[in-house]
């Protein structure tokens, strides 16, 4: 599952190189998204054997995170939201860089993980609640930011699962189910990557 994760990951971010002209400024950086996440695959896949890779997670979730709100600040249209992106999202960024400093390299930064799962779930929230509100959107099938607002929704719900207890899965449950949650969350990544694929193919509305 996780071979197939990175291959998706990879097509999508191809596909935003092959249609990054076309594409609308807030759907590039879902393209730089998706290159970022093939950046933390690959280092990931060096460290595997050598050193724990769970140190990466600050990282990983504080670019992912700063990424995003630069795509739902174009979606939104909100300049209450454009005004304090900055502020909330740099405060991540500098939680995430002292978390990385603190936990164990072994053990999961679950801090991090919750709060950018929690900040994520809002992102997509908020989308919808504009949705609800405006009801100017035809189709919803045919709308790159439903795809991206439901893939989000339903990876940062898992992910917040993993994070509460991934340390205590680490310390008390066997090797085999370990590897049984990290394919639950190569498979996460997957429906993700392919939402944003979908997002990423189609023509938006105007």
């Amino acid at each position: 599952m996780g071979d197939l994760s990175r291959v998706v990951l990879l097509l999508t971010g191809l596909l935003g190189l092959l249609r990054f002209a076309e594409l609308p400024r807030g759907l590039r950086y879902l393209v730089g998204l998706a290159w970022f996440g093939l950046l933390m695959e690959t280092a990931s896949i060096f460290m595997h054997g050598h050193v724990s890779n769970l140190w990466l997670i600050p990282f990983d979730s504080a670019g992912e995170l700063w990424l995003l709100s630069l795509v739902y600040a174009w979606a939104l249209g909100s300049a209450r939201f454009a005004r304090w992106r900055p502020w909330w999202v740099g405060a991540f960024v500098l939680y995430a860089g002292l978390s990385s400093l603190v936990v164990p390299r072994a053990r999961f930064s679950t801090g991090v993980l919750v709060l950018e799962s929690l900040l994520l779930l809002l992102l997509a929230g908020l989308y919808f609640r504009k949705l609800l509100n405006e009801l100017q959107v035809p189709r919803l099938d045919r709308d790159p930011m439903f795809w991206v607002s439901t893939g989000l929704l339903q990876f940062s719900l898992g992910k917040l699962l993993i994070a509460l207890f991934g340390n205590y899965m680490l310390e008390h449950y066997s090797l085999a189910l370990n590897q049984w949650v990290w394919a639950l969350h190569a498979l996460l990544i997957t429906v993700l990557y392919l939402c944003y694929f979908r997002a990423l193919w189609m023509r938006p509305q105007k």
